[in-house]
């Protein structure tokens, strides 16, 4: 993170990514973090290890739940309509 900025976006949600590309295309030289260790804000999708730590603190998951790669879990609702079309 050593040098000068244009700008700094904090988080990764959709607007945030979608700022900070619109202000590199221009030629702005941007910083882009988030607090968190994944991209996606309110909007990600997350495996079990992330899920784990974000609603039960620190802990690793249980073994008996299997491999964290097995499971991706999104943030945001979906809605299903079936029958519609």
């Amino acid at each position: 993170m050593d040098g000068e900025y244009d700008v700094i976006v904090l988080g990764t949600g959709l607007k945030e990514c979608i700022l900070s590309g619109l202000l590199s295309a221009v030629g702005l030289k941007v910083l882009h973090m988030d607090r968190n260790d994944y991209d996606g804000g309110e909007s990600t999708s997350l495996n079990l290890s992330q899920l784990w730590k974000r609603f039960r603190g620190s802990d690793q998951p249980p073994e008996s739940l299997g491999a964290c790669k097995e499971y991706n879990v999104d943030m945001i609702p979906k809605v299903f309509l079936y029958g519609i079309l």
